[in-house]
C-alpha cells in the first residue's frame, strides 16, 4: 500500500502542474509569449519561483510540457503519427477539437495576442521534436520511413497545424463529425466523387 506522504507528494505535484499550465494559458491570452515572465507565471499559478524551478527549467519547458500533455491527452500515437488507423486518427482529431471547442475563447485570446510573436514557430518547432521522438519510438516497434524523418515531421507538424487553424475557421460553418469526416478523406486521398457517365 502506498504512503500517504506519497500520495499527497504526487496529488501537490500534480496539482502544481495544473496550476503553471493554466497560469501560461491565462498570460498568452492576455501577451505575447516573448513578454511573459516567470514572475508573470508564479504570480498567476500562486506558486514560487523555486517551486515553478523544481518542475520546469523556464517557461519555454513549461511550454513543451503544455504542448505534450495536450497531444497525449488526445491521444497521439504511432498509428495516428503513420496515419495507419483511421479509427485512432478519428479519436485523435475529436478529443484535439473537443478541446478545441470548449476552450475557443482562450485559443482565439492567445491567437489575437500572439499572432505576430514567436509563440507559433516555437509551438512548431516544439511539434517537431515531440513527433520525431514519438518517430523513433515507433521504429523500434518495426515501422519504417521511406522519406527522410525530418521532413516527414516537418511536413505532420504543418499538417496539425493547418487542421487546428481550419477548423478555427470553418468552425461556424461545419460541425466537428464533418471536419473530421473531410479531414480523414483528405489522409485517405479520397477527395472527389466518381464521374457519372
Amino acid at each position: 500500500m502506498e504512503r500517504a506522504s506519497a500520495k499527497q507528494e504526487r496529488i501537490a505535484a500534480r496539482r502544481t502542474y495544473m496550476l503553471l499550465r493554466a497560469a501560461l494559458f491565462a498570460q498568452l491570452s492576455k501577451r505575447p509569449f516573448e513578454q511573459i515572465t516567470l514572475t508573470d507565471i508564479c504570480s498567476t499559478a500562486l506558486v514560487s519561483r523555486s517551486t515553478f524551478y523544481r518542475y520546469f527549467e523556464d517557461k519555454y519547458d513549461l511550454l513543451r510540457y503544455c504542448l505534450q500533455s495536450l497531444l497525449e491527452e488526445s491521444g497521439l500515437s504511432d498509428e495516428v503519427i503513420y496515419f495507419r488507423n483511421m479509427e485512432n486518427i478519428r479519436r485523435f482529431l475529436d478529443v484535439l477539437l473537443q478541446n478545441l471547442n470548449e476552450n475557443t475563447v482562450m485559443y482565439q485570446k492567445i491567437f489575437q495576442a500572439n499572432k505576430d510573436g514567436d509563440l507559433f514557430r516555437i509551438i512548431r518547432r516544439g511539434l517537431i521534436q515531440i513527433l520525431t521522438d514519438n518517430l523513433l519510438a515507433a521504429e523500434q516497434n518495426g515501422y519504417r520511413l521511406k522519406l527522410s524523418a525530418p521532413v516527414y515531421t516537418s511536413l505532420l507538424a504543418d499538417f496539425y497545424f493547418d487542421i487546428v487553424k481550419c477548423y478555427l475557421e470553418q468552425a461556424d460553418q461545419m460541425d466537428c463529425a464533418a471536419f473530421i469526416d473531410s479531414v480523414c478523406r483528405f489522409v485517405e486521398r479520397d477527395f472527389f466523387e466518381e464521374r457519372e457517365g
